[in-house]
């Protein structure tokens, strides 16, 4: 076969030496990885499915294997200063995103039917302890981490600190007590050091001297029958203020354990700054995951799930989605670029934790045995556990610590019943 000059959609045309013919065959491997690159620009990118020389019936049905591939990010044993983790609701799935703290790098992702302390545990199973976590605070996310990372430091999200008290206040306030209150936590997006999160801490204190004999009162169902919640009142009583009682006691059980200033310990600092809230993760990577559902609107469910993969993969560190991977490679060097597996009509990343799926075996996850830093961190050490914060000074003996034992979160896992086209979720 020698070179016989282009067609006329300028692809090279080759002519047979014995038989004169020719053809204008393309070499297989290259043409699929530019398709998937084609693909993949107008998934993430919204680019038109109209090419030249191919209309967009003909790309759908060209690209059609591509979505087959199921992306997926292996463990690479590095240990991050800083972990952002939270959830997104995507067509009644929850999505669990852990991104770098300091980078914005996807690390993993977990589906999920909503946010338990199981699927955040199948989503640590896959990282290496960090230092810190920057989360939202809810209940799964917080035992998982105590039970995954015991000791990992977690700094809650100012921001999502606030948008909580607003709920319980109201963006105006009728008394005066939520007034001053809903200023309090206003202003702590607005503390930069130690000496601020103490005077914060203190007016927060004195607030609580001011009124505490409001907080305590009580509506008894005796002497207001026609309240709704006298007939569901089991003591035959309810805090007459309980939206104002609920937002203060938030506010002083999470600067009583260290949650709300952990960002200002100089102890962890000193392996890099810590963020205060998870902006970073809401605003590029789910931000820009919502936006290309839109752009997208109208995808099956199995292709919406797909999309939304192959977008975090490709916010992962050096995405290569065209280097297939070894499912017998174990061993990685930090910060290797993340591979792609081919599978046809399975999910991705399924659950590593145990979960009720109907059968009696239970794996345990594997923990990475030789972790190693980043490479701005790899001269420092790791970070010990320090439970308690020790350069604040203990304001009040009024705030005190609950000590009380979570109760256990019963349930059936958190595997619902997947759609039609998958397979069931096994290990």
């Amino acid at each position: 076969m020698r070179k016989n000059g282009h067609d006329r959609n300028g692809r090279q045309r080759w002519q047979c030496d014995t038989c004169k013919a020719t053809t204008t065959a393309t070499i297989e491997s290259r043409s699929r990885v530019s398709l998937l690159r084609a693909f993949l620009d107008w998934l993430l990118e919204a680019a038109p499915q109209r090419r030249p020389g191919c209309d967009a019936h003909t790309f759908r049905r060209r690209s059609a294997w591509c979505w087959d591939l199921s992306p997926r990010i292996h463990p690479d044993g590095v240990v991050h200063h800083v972990v952002m983790a939270d959830g997104t609701w995507v067509n009644g799935w929850c999505l669990l995103t852990a991104i770098d703290g300091t980078d914005g790098e996807v690390l993993a992702w977990q589906w999920c039917s909503h946010e338990s302390t199981a699927a955040y545990q199948a989503l640590f199973a896959q990282l290496t302890p960090p230092d810190v976590l920057v989360c939202d605070g809810m209940k799964g996310i917080l035992k998982a981490c105590h039970e995954a990372w015991p000791d990992t430091r977690i700094q809650r999200c100012l921001v999502r600190v606030q948008r909580d008290t607003r709920a319980d206040l109201t963006s105006k306030p009728r008394l005066q007590a939520g007034r001053e209150l809903e200023r309090l936590a206003d202003i702590l997006t607005r503390v930069h050091d130690a000496d601020a999160a103490v005077r914060w801490g203190g007016a927060l204190n004195a607030w609580h001297e001011r009124r505490k004999r409001m907080l305590s009162e009580r509506t008894y169902a005796k002497d207001t029958p026609d309240d709704p919640r006298a007939a569901t009142s089991r003591g035959g009583w309810w805090w007459t203020h309980l939206p104002l009682r609920r937002a203060y006691l938030r506010l002083e059980r999470l600067f009583k354990d260290g949650t709300l200033f952990c960002f200002l310990d100089p102890a962890l600092n000193t392996l890099g700054p810590v963020p205060r809230d998870s902006n970073r993760l809401e605003g590029s990577i789910n931000a820009a995951l919502k936006r290309m559902l839109v752009n997208h609107r109208g995808l099956p469910e199995a292709h919406m799930r797909r999309a939304c993969e192959w977008h975090c993969y490709m916010h992962s560190a050096r995405p290569d989605p065209t280097r297939p991977a070894s499912s017998n490679n174990t061993t990685r060097t930090p910060r290797s670029p993340p591979s792609m597996m081919t599978t046809t009509n399975q999910p991705s990343n399924p659950p590593s934790a145990p979960a009720s799926t109907g059968t009696n075996s239970t794996t345990t996850p594997a923990t990475p045995t030789a972790p190693t830093r980043s490479l701005n961190q790899h001269k420092m050490t790791y970070m010990p556990y320090m439970p308690k914060i020790s350069w604040m000074t203990p304001l009040s003996t009024s705030l005190t610590v609950n000590t009380k034992k979570p109760r256990p979160i019963l349930g059936r896992g958190f595997l619902r019943v997947p759609p039609q086209g998958f397979e069931p979720w096994t290990r």
